[in-house]
């Protein structure tokens, strides 16, 4: 992996394979987007049950939720959210997330609405801005959890 800084946020291209939702992750500099804050509800989870993801493992797999998001509500192609997948799969390992942690971490992530708006990959490498449901946010843990 290599390193490389744009607007203060340092990035990592893998060498071998493009992946357009890297750069829709390096160009979101005014908002948070979701795969941020799916990584860290995974590594926060984990660590609370005693364990641990390696290096990039989180970050892969809140890629990994976000694109299914972004497959569901922004137009991102089924190729490319299998490319995620299969990636953060074979480079980290399956996904740290025990579906008795759900009701922990809907409650994190909607702090009690019932939607939420959020910035997703969406096709050709853009971000959407989209309003995700909790039925959504649950479909997307149970799709991450297949791995």
């Amino acid at each position: 992996m290599t390193p490389y800084s744009q607007n203060g946020l340092i990035c990592f291209t893998l060498l071998y394979t493009s992946m357009p939702q890297l750069y829709y992750f390096c160009n979101l500099m005014t908002q948070q987007d979701f795969s941020q804050i799916l990584s860290r509800l995974f590594s926060d989870a984990a660590s609370q049950h005693g364990q641990e993801y390696p290096d990039g493992g989180a970050d892969a797999w809140g890629l990994t939720g976000a694109s299914y998001l972004g497959f569901a509500l922004c137009g991102l192609s089924q190729a490319q959210l299998r490319n995620v997948q299969y990636r953060a799969r074979d480079l980290f390992g399956p996904v740290i997330l025990d579906c008795r942690w759900y009701d922990d971490l809907t409650a994190k992530c909607f702090t009690g609405s019932d939607s939420i708006d959020v910035l997703l990959p969406g096709s050709d490498g853009t971000a959407c801005h989209a309003t995700l449901s909790v039925s959504l946010f649950l479909e997307m843990l149970d799709f991450c959890r297949e791995g």
